[in-house]
């Protein structure tokens, strides 16, 4: 009987416990939060968030921007755009507008993509994608889709990825008359990586250090339509190109080094005839470049040797769109002075690259320093026939590339040198010298395709 009492009191006892247990507030494990950098919440609806964003708008002379919020008494909603409406300063009742194209609004998880129309008042709508920071509600990055683009889906891809797929019909112009052709949609897959669009279809991988990228799709315009420019700058076209990387820095002589000791016959006292006027590496000690110039650009090589030099890399020399192109989204050609370039004598000798300011692309030296060859034939009258793709003057890329040693015509340089003066430094100043020139103020660069 004892022990049967002992056995009811440590019953009692526990379940007093347990009762106790129960009505203490149970700590719960906190949830599990998503990172800041994957996921970003939107604290309210996406079409009120629209209303809200800053949408910074590049201009298309590439010289500024502007920043519009769909605020204020002129702003108009309807159920597949918000417009907003500035009224000309003349009281003409003329106005400008852009539209928040909200039917083909996406969110992702850290970024809302937005397509977004700009009209001056004339006859060009001009369309661009804008990918807005959640946080700030404030484009980070906008890509162009063309004059007039007609959308024609845009879905969320992948939201994890940040990556968006998009396709949409380029306006074209037949005998005279503009019209789309659904048969030509243009598809294009992007997602920000480090706080720029690229092409999904790119190689996901980093880009290489070495080298800055620019996408597929993008347009600009290139040559000048100012009274200055040389005839050879006219007329000022638009361009489109598809994806490449092009090299931040010039290619310098501890570089061009590396590639005589692997191909002694560039090297300077065995390359033939055929590849250079007599002054090849001129300034070289036999194989050895200058002291204390490794890096600085190289220069007295020819067409030729840069071609080669390219090859071995697996690249190539530039067109001269895309140089062009690198050119323009990489320099304020408005800020250029001794402190940004090196032109106009003021050192009196190349300097060693990435001694300037790099411009808004990561570029260096785009403007001075050195001459740099394009793959282009020169021919001063291809403006007014380039093709608005991947324009090339003087052949295919294919027959250029694979019969280049026996190239004969003369040759595109760009973006003037040391010795240059101010008019020669501009974005699209053209010269050219025949493919074996070499001279103290001449070098290169390389690009190289995204794809094949």
């Amino acid at each position: 009987m004892k022990t049967f009492c002992s056995i009811i009191c440590l019953l009692m006892l526990f379940l007093s416990h347990q009762v106790v247990y129960a009505q203490q507030p149970q700590v719960k494990s906190p949830p599990k939060e998503e990172s800041a950098e994957d996921f970003v919440k939107l604290e309210m609806p996406l079409e009120e968030a629209l209303t809200k964003i800053t949408f910074v708008v590049t201009w298309l002379s590439g010289e500024g921007s502007d920043e519009v919020i769909f605020q204020g008494e002129n702003v108009i909603h309807t159920p597949d755009y918000i417009e907003l409406r500035i009224p000309y300063e003349d009281d003409s009742g003329r106005y400008s507008s852009y539209k928040i194209l909200t039917k083909y609004a996406v969110e992702t998880n850290r970024y809302i993509f937005v397509p977004l129309d700009e009209w001056g008042g004339g006859s060009g709508i001009f369309r661009s994608l804008h990918a807005v920071d959640k946080k700030t509600l404030r484009t980070v990055e906008e890509i162009a889709l063309g004059d007039r683009s007609r959308l024609k889906e845009i879905i969320l891809a992948d939201a994890a990825t940040n990556t968006v797929s998009i396709t949409y019909i380029r306006r074209e112009v037949i005998k005279g008359k503009p019209t789309h052709d659904p048969n030509k949609a243009i598809k294009a897959h992007l997602r920000m990586i480090d706080g720029k669009l690229r092409d999904v279809a790119d190689p996901l991988g980093p880009i290489p250090p070495d080298m800055a990228f620019f996408r597929a799709g993008s347009f600009f315009t290139m040559g000048s339509w100012k009274k200055d420019a040389e005839t050879d700058e006219k007329p000022d076209h638009v361009v489109f190109l598809d994806a490449f990387y092009i090299d931040k820095y010039e290619t310098t002589n501890a570089q061009y080094k590396e590639f005589i000791d692997a191909n002694p016959e560039w090297q300077k006292n065995r390359i033939p005839k055929k590849y250079h006027d007599g002054d090849y590496l001129k300034h070289w000690n036999g194989n050895d470049y200058p002291p204390d110039k490794g890096n600085h650009p190289v220069v007295y090589v020819s067409w030729y040797a840069a071609m080669a030099y390219a090859e071995w890399r697996g690249k190539r020399l530039p067109t001269e769109a895309e140089w062009e192109c690198a050119a323009r989204s990489s320099w304020h050609w408005g800020a250029m002075n001794a402190d940004t370039a090196n032109y106009g004598e003021n050192v009196g000798d190349t300097t060693p690259v990435g001694t300037y300011p790099p411009g808004a692309s990561g570029l260096y030296d785009m403007a001075g320093n050195v001459w740099e060859w394009c793959l282009d034939e020169y021919n001063p009258d291809f403006y007014a026939i380039s093709p608005p793709h991947n324009p090339l003057a003087g052949g295919t890329m294919d027959t250029i590339l694979s019969d280049w040693t026996n190239v004969k015509t003369v040759r595109v340089l760009r973006g003037g040198s040391w010795a240059s003066n101010a008019k020669f430094v501009r974005v699209s100043d053209r010269t050219r010298f025949t493919p074996k020139i070499t001279n103290k103020a001449r070098g290169f660069r390389c690009v190289k395709p995204v794809t094949p």
